[in-house]
């Protein structure tokens, strides 16, 4: 039997949204940390490059993998709404 839940404001009747409003704020702060861990690991990278190191054994990498996924889809979620956004403006301007 299904579990029944409360719906949240602004909820359509029949099913839970996972979409929130994210202001332009947090964009950039997500955007600037992702540049910043990329700089940290390509500077890793470039160590390994230096020490003529062929691999190494670490634990996790199974979860960069499925995070690097999760990022794409969430960049193509945000290229999804600036569109969206910007035919809503259009819109609004006529």
């Amino acid at each position: 039997m299904a579990k029944k839940g409360t719906r949240r404001t602004g909820e359509k009747p029949g099913g839970t949204s996972r979409k929130r409003t994210i202001p332009l704020a947090d964009v950039d702060k997500a955007s600037q940390l992702l540049a910043q861990q990329s700089h940290q690991l390509a500077a890793l990278a470039d160590i390994l490059r230096e020490e003529k190191l062929a691999e190494i054994e670490i634990d996790g990498f199974g979860l960069l993998q499925r995070g690097v996924d999760e990022i794409d889809r969430f960049i193509d979620n945000v290229d999804k709404g600036v569109n969206q956004a910007r035919r809503d403006k259009r819109r609004s301007e006529m």
